[in-house]
């Protein structure tokens, strides 16, 4: 490696760093002005809630974090969230066997991504089109499924995942934290997590060095079904029912919480604990614009906002880097 090369990789490793952790100076700033220009913002039900709220984001994030590093997306998540907690749901009530309903319920969501990763690695559809597909799809036989009914779940055992607490802190933060922590271990410390820096940063050059990438492709799928899979439980057991309608727009939070935590939309950089910091952010600035009085819509052109932003900041990263290494 040459040392223009070297130069730029540590370039642009700081500047990860700086975008991934770097996240919590502007969550910390919006913490700030909410607690001046609110009287609940920083009550213990308030963060309570801003917490559960990010967890179904922050799971998803996780999932979407893989992807996206291949250079890929995943806009099928919410579609594959109704299904999944439709899927539960059902199993539940058939049955009464949360520890059955549950893992069938992840495993759905990863079949969902398995299918997806196989169009997209060996059809060589692009993963934008791909998943598009898929989310009109899931979403369409999940209301056939359920005849456009909500499926409601009384398991008392089965609501202590979503609604319970430990140690005064909502059970779904322990999850997402859980979940997040394992993503990044396996992005960091494992084979599969080089391989999908290696096949987003330059994909023929990763093929060249014997990354098997149509396996690599289907295995980050499979992980954001999964991690949809694992959020669709938490979603059903806070809300104990399943509605065909649930998740949407979901998937456009998970991607803004991942871009906002650093993850590079052109793939080949990010982190997950930067996603789970992004989808916090996210959370934070939604219960803040309801606490402020903001009509609900507006929420989500400050949303769309700052996916557009980030990606900017993004973008100019990365032109920094190739001016360096010029």
């Amino acid at each position: 490696m040459t040392s223009a090369a070297q130069s730029v990789r540590a370039f642009r490793k700081k500047m990860r760093r700086v975008s991934g952790l770097g996240v919590l100076l502007p969550l910390a700033v919006i913490c700030l002005l909410l607690a001046l220009t609110t009287d609940t913002f920083l009550t213990y039900n308030n963060i309570m809630q801003v917490l559960r709220q990010t967890a179904i984001y922050a799971i998803m994030a996780t999932g979407m974090t893989f992807v996206i590093m291949t250079g890929g997306i995943d806009l099928g998540q919410g579609s594959y969230l109704a299904f999944c907690c439709v899927i539960t749901g059902l199993i539940i009530n058939a049955t009464g066997n949360i520890w059955l309903a549950m893992p069938v319920g992840v495993l759905c969501g990863a079949a969902i991504g398995f299918v997806n990763g196989v169009i997209v690695a060996y059809v060589r559809i692009p993963a934008f089109i791909v998943t598009l597909g898929a989310m009109f799809v899931v979403r369409g036989f999940t209301l056939w499924m359920t005849n456009s009914a909500m499926v409601a779940v009384k398991h008392q055992a089965f609501r202590v995942i979503g609604q319970g607490f430990t140690f005064g802190i909502p059970n779904p933060v322990y999850i997402f934290i859980l979940v997040g922590l394992i993503g990044q271990l396996v992005l960091s410390k494992t084979a599969t997590g080089r391989y999908v820096l290696a096949i987003g940063s330059n994909e023929e050059t990763a093929r060249l060095s014997g990354v098997h990438i149509e396996w690599n492709k289907i295995k980050v799928f499979m992980i954001s079904g999964a991690c949809v899979g694992i959020a669709a439980i938490v979603y059903l057991s806070r809300l104990s029912a399943a509605q065909p309608v649930a998740g949407q727009g979901y998937e456009m939070e998970s991607v803004a919480a991942a871009v906002i935590g650093g993850t590079s939309i052109t793939g080949g950089e990010g982190s997950i604990i930067g996603s789970l910091i992004g989808a916090v952010v996210v959370a934070v600035i939604r219960n803040g614009l309801v606490l402020l009085g903001v009509q609900s819509f507006f929420t989500q052109i400050v949303v769309g906002a700052i996916i557009v932003i980030a990606v900017g900041l993004d973008i100019t990263r990365t032109r920094l880097a190739a001016r360096r290494l010029d």
